[in-house]
C-alpha cells in the first residue's frame, strides 16, 4: 500500500525558516532609499513646497534620531567587535567567529544594518532642507517678481 502525500507523516526535527533580521532590515532600507529618492526628484522638480517652520521642526526631530542612531551605532560597534571566548579549540573559534561576523562583519551584519539606517536618516534630512530652501527661494523669486523686497 503506497502512502498519498496528504497521508505522509511530518518529517521529525523539520524547522520552519526563521526570518533573518539583516535581510528583512535590507530591504526595508532599500524601500526607504527608494522612498527618499523619489521625494528628492519631487523636490527637485518642485513638487513638494515645506515652509520653514514646518521644516525646522522636521528638521530638529530628524537631527535628534539621526543622533541617537549614531551613538547606537558607535556604541554597538565597539560592544560587538570583540572576540568572543567559547573556547581554545576550533569549535569554540567557529561559533565566535560567526557570531563577531553577524554582529559587524560585511554587509549583512547588524553594525552595517544600523549605518545603513543612519544613511537614510541623512538623506532625508538633506531632502527635507532642499525643500525648505526650493520654497524659500520660490517665494523670494514671487515676491522679487511682483515687486516685493529681496
Amino acid at each position: 500500500m503506497s502512502e498519498d502525500a496528504s497521508t505522509a507523516p511530518p518529517v521529525v526535527g523539520a524547522v520552519a525558516a526563521q526570518p533573518n533580521f539583516t535581510t528583512d532590515a535590507q530591504a526595508d532600507l532599500a524601500t526607504a532609499h527608494s522612498a527618499v529618492a523619489a521625494v528628492d526628484q519631487a523636490v527637485d522638480k518642485g513638487k513638494v513646497q515645506l515652509d520653514k517652520g514646518s521644516a525646522a521642526d522636521l528638521i530638529k526631530a530628524i537631527g535628534d534620531a539621526r543622533d541617537r542612531v549614531s551613538d547606537l551605532y558607535t556604541a554597538v560597534r565597539d560592544q560587538l567587535d570583540i572576540p568572543l571566548q567559547f573556547g581554545d579549540n576550533w569549535v569554540g573559534r567557529s561559533i565566535s567567529r560567526r557570531l563577531r561576523e553577524v554582529a559587524v562583519g560585511d554587509h549583512e551584519s547588524a553594525v552595517f544594518v544600523i549605518r545603513e539606517f543612519l544613511d537614510v536618516l541623512e538623506d532625508v534630512e538633506a531632502t527635507v532642507r532642499q525643500a525648505s530652501e526650493s520654497t524659500a527661494n520660490t517665494d523670494e523669486d514671487l515676491a522679487h517678481t511682483m515687486g516685493g523686497k529681496r
